[in-house]
């Protein structure tokens, strides 16, 4: 594609959408021209903030700006529309997750853009935060020797009392929920620091009566590199600050030392016969250390420079197989390899 700066019109106008604008605004070589949803107050909203212009409709937003590429922000259910106008155009899309609300339906989108040689990279931004991009290079660097256990606590704490998630009360409603709309991010991150997922053994229970779907989860994977993880998650739980800014805490284990990662995004490392210390390196700016900037800068840079998305469409279902993996084992209650 060409080296001039693209631009590009985003879908939707609900909460992450104001994090995706923002986030834009620090990406090289790329930016967001214009900003089309069914709720048009919204948008207008956005637009005003951030300098660009609502449209109304998709063809006039597709007539007037002239995208040369489709953010889409929306709820899974209209991924897949949206993302077949884009592809139709040749366009392409930065995709937000899950991909779509069934595991054919997804196959069915990325299947669409892959026929018609569109790139299509899903917006997983977690393993571009700052924490576990640093740890991937600490990992690279043999700081950790072979790892062989990593488990995360995710305790959100925003998920109790009648109307919980008042950031996106869509989350109520959906079911399945919280390893289709949350866990699927540490799948995504397990998956970028240890590898791809052999197989996994998964309960699941819902905690709040007020919402539709699962609220608890606790999930067990072994990958192909013999490793094993857990991902404990529950969004009930009360914590003193909701949704800090790694959701959690994890430890990862190797051969040659181990680490911790706080809330806050601090790394403390041990090396083996050696004692705890913070491991600082700078955390990038931006949402939940950069996670953001850093996916849709990987976006731009794979459109300018040619490269494939770490993240692409095909890539992501590697991720998605295992989702819908969990919820088989959780309800046949046995391990399940994935496919």
């Amino acid at each position: 594609m060409s080296s001039s700066a693209l631009n590009g019109l985003l879908i939707g106008a609900g909460h992450f959408a104001s994090i995706q604008l923002e986030a834009w605004q620090s990406v090289n070589g790329g930016s967001i021209g214009g900003i089309f949803s069914l709720d048009l107050e919204e948008a207008e909203k956005l637009a005003r903030r951030y300098g660009i212009r609502a449209y109304a409709s998709w063809d006039e937003a597709i007539e007037r700006l002239k995208p040369d590429f489709i953010d889409i922000c929306t709820p899974p259910d209209s991924h897949y529309a949206y993302a077949k106008l884009a592809a139709d155009l040749g366009l392409p899309i930065l995709c937000q997750k899950p991909i779509a609300p069934t595991m054919e339906e997804s196959e069915a989108l990325v299947a669409y853009c892959a026929a018609r040689h569109v790139p299509l990279m899903i917006n997983e931004n977690w393993r571009w935060q700052g924490w576990y991009r640093e740890m991937k290079r600490m990992i690279g660097v043999g700081m950790l020797g072979i790892v062989y256990h990593v488990y995360f606590a995710m305790r959100p704490g925003d998920g109790w009392g009648d109307a919980p998630y008042s950031a996106q009360p869509y989350f109520r409603r959906m079911n399945p929920f919280l390893i289709y709309e949350t866990g699927i991010h540490w799948i995504d991150t397990f998956r970028f620091l240890l590898g791809d997922i052999h197989s996994v053994y998964s309960q699941v229970r819902t905690i709040n009566p007020a919402i539709a779907g699962e609220d608890l989860a606790v999930v067990h994977f072994n990958f192909k590199s013999g490793a094993i993880g857990i991902y404990d998650a529950n969004r009930t739980s009360y914590m003193e600050q909701e949704r800090c800014d790694t959701y959690g805490y994890m430890t990862m284990e190797g051969t040659e030392g181990k680490l911790r990662l706080d809330e806050n995004g601090r790394i403390r490392y041990t090396p083996r016969n050696g004692t705890e210390s913070e491991h600082v390196y700078p955390i990038p700016a931006g949402w939940k250390g950069g996670g953001a900037i850093g996916a849709q800068q990987h976006f731009i840079d794979g459109l300018t420079r040619g490269e494939p998305f770490e993240s692409s469409g095909e890539e992501y279902m590697k991720t998605v197989r295992v989702v819908y993996a969990c919820y088989e084992s959780a309800a046949k209650q046995r391990i399940v390899t994935i496919p």
